[in-house]
């Protein structure tokens, strides 16, 4: 009798052991699944997110691209500069017809009165520095006109400070700050058409395409001027 109370005994505790240990892998299991989904959501990225970072990134390049072809000592950093201005701003114009059909806002303003993405001359240039527009610049569209941004994105306030600093130097600290800036800048660029050649909206995997492979080369030239 008191053997077969000890194996009752040994067999509900077995079974409490067993729960337990069913619900810390269930739970284990469903923080993982969770953590995953989280993941993912972070690496996707929306047309919108796309077309605005691709937009304020590709402003930078023509703006301090502008000031490598004239500030810059080494005449091939002047060179390199110029091919900024040209490849970016026609890669821009595609950009900005992408957006239209898509009808996504874009950000309007350029730096120092410069063309703003719509083709208009910006009449107040200092908006850019406007903090109810940097400060939320990452909210949700209809609050700034811009959507998250993605991990990384650059804002208008970055292009903004990206100017400032380059007119501030001079010969040699200017071609390395701008140098240097350029490698961060189409590292970041790279990565993020990356990303969008995996989107599901065909016209923006179909540019992510086509200006891939341009980012690598002006990002495999640059890192040769370091050297």
């Amino acid at each position: 009798m008191k053997n077969h109370f000890n194996t009752r005994k040994i067999a509900l505790v077995g079974m409490i052991i067993s729960t337990a240990s069913f619900n810390a892998f269930a739970k284990a299991e469903w923080h993982y699944t969770r953590s995953f989904d989280y993941i993912q959501q972070q690496d996707s990225l929306t047309t919108a997110q796309f077309l605005q970072q691709a937009t304020i990134a590709g402003m930078k390049e023509v703006s301090t691209g502008k000031l490598a072809a004239e500030k810059a000592t080494d005449k091939k950093i002047k060179a390199f500069g110029q091919m900024m201005v040209d490849d970016h701003t026609r890669a821009n114009e595609e950009l900005r017809a992408l957006a239209k059909i898509k009808k996504v806002n874009l950000p309007m303003s350029m730096p120092e009165g410069e063309l703003r993405p719509d083709g208009r001359v910006d009449s107040a240039p200092d908006n850019m520095r406007d903090t109810s527009r940097t400060k939320n610049a990452g909210g949700e569209a209809g609050n700034t006109g811009l959507a998250k941004k993605p991990t990384n994105g650059a804002t208008e306030a970055d292009v903004t400070n990206a100017i400032e600093k380059l007119k501030s130097l001079n010969g040699a600290s200017f071609d390395k700050a701008y140098v240097d800036m350029m490698i961060a800048d189409h590292q970041d660029a790279v990565s993020l058409f990356e990303k969008a050649t995996q989107s599901t909206d065909v016209e923006v995997k179909a540019y992510a395409n086509k200006y891939l492979p341009v980012l690598k080369k002006h990002l495999k030239r640059i890192q040769a001027l370091a050297k």
